[in-house]
């Protein structure tokens, strides 16, 4: 988790750097969204393989690989960027292979982290990873602001190069897995359909895969491709200003994971429903504002009120998947983000053009509204009930 916190740190670091980057070359949002689809629409093409290796392969391995390759790329825009030679089809081609990249770590690293704990503990185990996340999430920007404000925007891109030392470090002291019994072994080597069979069978992780792929679809876009468009041209932000937007952002999916790791399981269902009001408020009162302060804590809201609904449903989905499984399990529950973002993104940026950002901002809520509103009142069996509540 400390390896993971400093490379995560990292990541913000250069995700900050690359939307200030694109933000200053780009002539509309839609540049901003193409950006973004051309690093996540490769994530689930690649997904079955990555799924099916991450289930069958050593994990360590994956990561090193991954790792390895992350460090070069960020290395080599940073390079890029000091020179004064960076364009936008860099960003895109670099962010098609980071893609690639994405796409073997996130499966591997999620069925990773039940190796190193008791199965009763995932679900803390995994508050405890996005707790990581988060935080890293809050100090990324400000830094990238900071060290932008510096040194330059070539800083951001290094500092991430540099972050990844210590994952390479600690991957080289991890255990080897166990093998399995012969059976579960067996499993392994079956195909990623089987994946995509168990969540389908399974109501209760059916529901929140439905959940996430509405959330990703009307209301993360604004988080994660148009934040920056929407401080910098819609509230005519600085670029220190923008890091803590980015930062007020991390400190709600913080307070949503910490809240998961404190909070009893029996609070689940209720935490979903809050999580879905408090995310349609918010998106709302950041249509209507007009200044940093009111921006900041609706950005907050809308951060805690995504992670409540994010963080449960991979608890569930981790809890509920098959050890040999878990890798494909991932990859299907993670398409309901990786593979809806790249669009919404495009969808939000088209809206944004047409029609400006807060009435796009209007429309995604009420559509996002309706979505939940479907999806929490159907009827999914007692068995889906008690499983969320537990």
């Amino acid at each position: 988790m400390l390896a993971e916190f400093i490379s995560m740190v990292g990541a913000w670091m250069q995700m900050q750097g690359q939307q200030l980057v694109v933000e200053e070359h780009a002539t509309s949002s839609q540049e901003q969204a193409w950006v973004s689809f051309a690093t996540l629409m490769v994530i689930p093409l690649f997904g079955p393989w990555a799924g099916t290796a991450a289930d069958r392969l050593d994990r360590r391995r994956i990561l090193l690989a991954v790792i390895f390759a992350q460090a070069l790329l960020a290395t080599f825009v940073g390079w890029q960027v000091q020179a004064g030679t960076l364009l936008l089809w860099h960003l895109i081609s670099v962010g098609f292979v980071m893609g690639v990249t994405h796409s073997f770590e996130g499966p591997a690293y999620s069925a990773l982290i039940p190796e190193l704990v008791p199965r009763e503990k995932i679900a803390r185990a995994f508050a405890l990873d996005r707790s990581v996340f988060h935080t890293a999430r809050i100090i990324g920007p400000a830094l990238a602001g900071f060290a932008v404000a510096r040194f330059g925007l070539a800083s951001a891109f290094y500092a991430n190069a540099l972050s990844f030392i210590g994952p390479l470090i600690i991957l080289f002291a991890l255990p080897a897995r166990p093998r399995g019994t012969d059976a579960e072994e067996k499993l392994r080597r079956t195909g990623f359909m089987d994946g995509w069979h168990h969540v389908r069978s399974d109501a209760p992780t059916f529901r929140m895969v439905l959940i996430s792929a509405a959330n990703a679809f009307f209301c993360s876009p604004f988080v994660i491709v148009m934040l920056t468009w929407y401080g910098r041209r819609t509230l005519r932000l600085t670029p220190g200003e923008v890091g803590w937007l980015m930062a007020f952002a991390g400190i709600g999916a913080l307070i949503a994971s910490i809240s998961l790791l404190m909070l009893p399981h029996s609070h689940r269902e209720r935490l979903v429903r809050l999580g879905v009001v408090v995310s349609i408020i918010s998106m709302l009162l950041l249509a209507v504002a007009h200044g940093f302060a009111l921006a900041c804590a609706s950005i907050l809201l809308l951060t805690l009120g995504l992670n409540f609904l994010y963080g449960i449903s991979n608890q569930i989905v981790q809890e509920r998947a098959p050890d040999p499984l878990r890798g494909r399990v991932s990859t299907v529950a993670g398409f309901s983000f990786v593979a809806v973002i790249p669009f919404s993104g495009l969808m939000t940026s088209w809206l944004e053009s047409h029609f400006g950002m807060r009435a796009a901002l209007v429309i995604c809520a009420c559509g996002y509204a309706v979505a939940l509103a479907a999806l929490l009142f159907r009827k999914w069996g007692a068995g889906a009930e008690q499983a969320v509540a537990r």
